[in-house]
């Protein structure tokens, strides 16, 4: 009897070091450290900035592909608006160039453009 408990202390004991040696393992290949590497260091995850508003006295590019006569660099006035050929004067001021681009496809589509695709970007 009393060899029957060594032989499963020693099958315990060898289970217990495999799978030790396996988070060990486990751990290393997933980057997060194990017994014999150095700690975990947390990465830095990338951010989504917030872009930046549009401000009275910015100027920016605003291509509308396939369409040169829409295309150009544009000046936001004092008052916060700017003034686009067939989208007519704008309230740019406190939108991202995102939001305006977005607000140009929609004042292009179906009166100028069928499906217009707009970018502006500050210069």
């Amino acid at each position: 009897m009393a060899r029957v408990s060594r032989i499963c202390v020693c099958v315990v004991l060898m289970a217990f070091g495999l799978a030790v040696s396996g988070c060990s393992s486990a751990l290393r290949l997933s980057g997060l450290g194990g017994f014999d590497d150095e700690p975990a260091v947390a990465t830095p995850v990338a951010v989504n900035p917030v872009s930046p508003k549009i401000q009275a006295g910015d100027h920016i590019n605003v291509t509308v592909y396939n369409e040169a006569s829409l295309s150009g660099n544009y000046s936001i006035d004092s008052g916060g608006f700017v003034t686009i050929p067939r989208a007519g004067k704008l309230r740019a001021a406190g939108l991202t160039a995102t939001e305006l681009a977005d607000l140009l496809v929609k004042k292009f589509r179906g009166e100028y453009l069928a499906n217009p695709k707009v970018t502006v970007a500050p210069i």
